[in-house]
């Protein structure tokens, strides 16, 4: 009977090692897994420097003039007048569609380019567009 209590206790005793192992490995893992939110290392931000390309000149601010001929005639060369020009010339400008056309036809008389501005759709990167190839 002594032999069989002492299996008993062995078979026991070998039980409780590897719970206590599990749970230590648990308690590791849960350890490992919340450490860096509960104790977070202090971030340092890097600075790095890179050599930013020479600035290219900026194209030139004239209008395209194009040829004319007896049997050619562009829609648009040098500057377009906004305030005399057709609804075709108009569209011929780049960013303007059949609806801006419509628009600043409507708008006449224009001044400047902060009236041009002013009209709905006429946003900065159309201005930008149309500032070399348009005057009042």
């Amino acid at each position: 009977m002594n032999i069989w209590k002492g299996d008993l206790w062995k078979q026991a005793d070998t039980e409780r090692k590897w719970a206590l192992a599990l749970a230590a490995g648990v308690l590791l893992l849960g350890g490992l897994t919340l450490g860096p939110a509960l104790f977070p290392s202090p971030r340092v931000p890097t600075l790095t420097r890179q050599m930013l390309p020479p600035i290219a000149a900026a194209p030139s601010a004239d209008p395209p003039v194009y040829p004319r001929t007896a049997s050619v005639q562009p829609l648009i060369s040098g500057r377009l007048n906004l305030n005399t020009a057709s609804t075709e010339q108009l569209e011929a400008l780049p960013k303007v569609g059949p609806s801006m056309a419509a628009l600043i036809v409507a708008a006449r008389p224009l001044r400047s380019l902060a009236d041009l501005d002013a009209i709905k759709g006429v946003g900065e990167s159309t201005l930008k567009a149309l500032t070399p190839l348009v005057s009042f």
